[in-house]
């Protein structure tokens, strides 16, 4: 018995003669490297992969094709929606930087103020010192400053 499970009493009866010299043109040849040679025809009929080096067929293939670009879909909305919350966060964060901006130049004024203040007391306090001031004016005016909050002395 042959590879192709031909006998040699299959051989000597002529009517199955034909069917030895027809069996080989539809079937896969054993070549070299103990390898099949499909010899340029279609195979058809495999059954989906088990093992990671079984033959596959165009079904499996066109359905696994389909699963990657479902996935590179699901990919691509993830990462838009990724892209939006990263804008909405750049668009708080100049909001915010906008606003602290905005109250930063609304209290200048304010603290230019108390700095003009707190330099006429105590140029004030200084003149006076200058004339031998009294200690009980002194204290006047440490209070002013005080209530002013220009200054804070604890007393």
């Amino acid at each position: 018995m042959d590879k192709f499970g031909r006998s040699s009493s299959t051989i000597n009866n002529r009517k199955n003669i034909k069917m030895v010299h027809a069996f080989p043109t539809n079937t896969l040849s054993y070549g070299e490297n103990d390898h099949y040679d499909a010899e340029n025809r279609s195979i058809c009929n495999l059954k989906e992969p088990v093992h990671k080096n079984d033959a596959t067929n165009k079904a499996y293939v066109d359905s696994k094709l389909e699963e990657l670009r479902h996935a590179d879909n699901s990919t691509k909305a993830y990462v838009e929606v990724l892209q939006g919350t990263i804008q909405i966060m750049e668009n708080h964060i100049t909001s915010i930087n906008e606003r602290l901006y905005a109250v930063t130049l609304e209290k200048i004024p304010s603290i230019e103020k108390q700095i003009n203040d707190s330099n006429s007391y105590m140029m004030e306090l200084l003149k006076t010192s200058n004339e031998n001031i009294k200690p009980a004016e002194m204290w006047d005016a440490i209070k002013k400053l005080k209530e002013k909050k220009i200054i804070s002395i604890s007393t």
